[in-house]
């Protein structure tokens, strides 16, 4: 073709359209697992066994005990735009199904291997397809129980790019325990179960109470926490309703990651910003800063105020009164958590490292505590340890109190002077959260949590480099009862834990016998330390990989916001940070600090 020459308009063939069309729908094997699953729900499952594979790149098998599949309908179930649950395009607009389009079983033919394995309790035996390259190769009959199992195996091993972009088979594993977790949640009446390489990872007993659900997902302890909450509201103008039900953790109990806040609207998981956001501000004063509350809570509309055909995945839905959802929802958290704001228990807090080179008399009083400490979760002093931080002996120069010896030791680190911060004189701490200093360029305003980050990061990485995490062995191995996201993330991640000194070893089920943690968390309890950095190592995007597990590890040893600092941690801190390679930020791009000049100071005052 000329440059010059237009290309001509095609017709492309059926399998490449097909191909492109599953690629909306199917993303990776949690794609399969969910569209599968909700097929088996909307057939009336009440127990759903779900197996996978290699992550479910080499298998997937999906069996129920639902009502199953007619042995004359079974060729047209993987058909596209095959459903049994539309009729009419007016049906769109008052959906009560999970899967309503008819596209999963055709997609998954389409990127995947299929045998089908379907059985009414009205017929004798089941109807089998076998379907390859998304055409049906043989129908034939065997024995079986009345239900429907599907079958997929090697995921897009016919789009060989489109098998490039999924991940190891831990992390794809991991995606699938989420999966079905939130869907397990939405329906505490179906007994669930997950097997992965023949390892259990999850299973709910299917009675029916949210408690039992929650329990097999995120632990029998949240599940006891939790209080129930309900409102009802009528919109007289429109006559909309909006229905709220469910379980939420009090104040006391909240966690690094939004991963245990969960959504179901008519049945359906959702993600729906605004009405996590209402929750959320229910909470506002109650727990931390950065924390998030444990919660699942059932939004119910009637179906026509909800077009949940807004998103290809179906992940997203809209509300026609959103504001009467979101109101509905506001008013179940404050009734709930009335009574319940109760003031945040002080947490001692453990700085690593060892102290030197200062005396009493540098030390800066602390200031007394007062009300607004206790609400805004403060640590008051006396909950410190003695000890503080300072730079690792395998940092490549050591500081030198002189300024000669400073300026050495940065010419030995092979960085040029300004990369590095002048030192720097503690002068106190305000608002709980900012250290001021003082150098001979002007004067310093540190976030103490994300220069803790930094430090703590730096320290990590010089571990790993050397080969030789710094671990702290347990007297006791613990058995470690987990989320079965965070176990299936344990998992996937044991490689990058094993090198920042976490000793971790599976079982079946959501638990993990834990056998050392990081020296930089020794003095903490051990599983909620555990169960904490899984949350925040969820929560981070911004890194990948091992350093995605060394940022993690360093944001939870670190000092946060509220924490108070005595005179000897706070130079102790200024003094690590001078020492680091890259002060200026936190590892995830943060600033650590400002800078004022005394050129600036100078001309804010008019002395220049």
């Amino acid at each position: 073709m000329t440059s010059g020459e237009r290309p001509r308009i095609t017709v492309l063939p059926p399998e490449v359209a097909a191909r492109i069309a599953a690629g909306e729908v199917i993303e990776r094997p949690a794609s399969i697992v969910k569209e599968l699953v909700e097929n088996a729900l909307d057939a009336g499952a009440g127990h759903i066994e779900v197996e996978i594979d290699g992550g479910g790149i080499d298998r997937i098998r999906v069996r129920d005990d639902g009502h199953g599949i007619p042995p004359e309908q079974v060729a047209d179930a993987f058909e596209r735009h095959a459903t049994s649950k539309l009729r009419s395009e007016h049906d769109l607009f008052a959906v009560r199904t999970l899967g309503f389009r008819g596209e999963a079983l055709a997609s998954i033919a389409a990127a995947a291997d299929v045998d089908l394995t379907s059985r009414t309790s009205g017929e004798e035996a089941a109807a089998v397809a076998h379907l390859r390259d998304g055409r049906l190769e043989r129908l034939g009959s065997a024995a079986a129980a009345p239900g429907t199992t599907v079958e997929a195996r090697d995921l897009f091993v016919a789009l060989p790019a489109r098998r490039r972009f999924l991940r190891t088979a831990r992390a794809e594993t991991r995606a699938v325990a989420d999966t079905i977790a939130v869907i397990a949640l939405a329906y505490p009446e179906v007994a669930f179960r997950l097997l992965a390489d023949g390892r259990l990872v999850l299973s709910t007993p299917g009675t029916g109470d949210p408690r039992d659900a929650i329990a097999a997902v995120h632990g029998a302890d949240v599940a006891a926490a939790l209080v129930p909450v309900s409102a009802t509201r009528r919109d007289e103008e429109t006559g909309a309703t909006a229905e709220v039900a469910g379980l939420i953790g009090p104040p006391s109990l909240h966690r690094g990651s939004r991963a245990y806040l969960h959504l179901v609207a008519n049945g359906r998981t959702i993600g729906a910003r605004s009405i996590a956001y209402a929750i959320e501000q229910g909470y506002a004063g109650l727990i931390p800063a950065g924390r998030h509350p444990v919660a699942l809570v059932r939004i119910t509309v009637p179906p026509d105020q909800i077009d949940v055909n807004v998103h290809p995945t179906k992940a997203e839905v809209r509300f026609r009164h959103e504001r009467l959802v979101y109101a509905t929802v506001a008013d179940a958290i404050r009734q709930a958590l009335a009574g319940s704001a109760t003031p945040l228990a002080p947490m001692p807090i453990a700085l690593p490292g060892t102290l030197a080179g200062w005396s009493e008399a540098d030390e800066a009083p602390a200031r007394p505590m007062d009300g607004r400490d206790v609400i805004a979760g403060a640590r008051p002093a006396s909950m410190l340890t003695a000890s503080s931080i300072t730079s690792t002996p395998s940092e490549p120069a050591a500081r030198s109190t002189a300024a000669g010896g400073a300026d050495g030791a940065r010419e030995q680190a092979g960085l040029g002077i300004s990369a590095r911060l002048p030192m720097l004189r503690a002068i106190g701490q305000i608002e709980l959260t900012y250290l001021i200093a003082e150098a001979p360029d002007g004067m310093y305003l540190v976030d103490q949590h994300a220069a803790h980050e930094r430090v703590l990061y730096e320290q990590v990485l010089t571990a790993r480099r050397a080969g030789i995490p710094a671990a702290q062995p347990l007297l006791e191995a613990v058995v470690t009862p987990l989320s079965a996201p965070q176990a299936a993330l344990a998992i996937a991640e044991a490689d990058a834990l094993a090198e920042l000194g976490w000793g971790i070893d599976p079982t079946d089920g959501a638990a993990v016998i834990l056998r050392a943690i990081p020296a930089t968390l020794a003095g903490r309890d051990a599983a909620a330390a555990l169960r904490d950095y899984l949350d925040r190592m969820d929560a981070e995007e911004r890194l990948t990989g091992p350093d995605r597990a060394a940022a993690s590890l360093a944001c939870r040893a670190a000092v946060m916001a509220g924490d108070r600092l005595d005179g000897e941690q706070q130079r102790a801190l200024l003094r690590s940070l001078e020492a680091c390679a890259t002060p200026h930020t936190c590892p995830h791009g943060r600033p650590t600090m400002l800078h004022l000049s005394r050129e600036a100071l100078e001309r804010s005052f008019g002395r220049r």
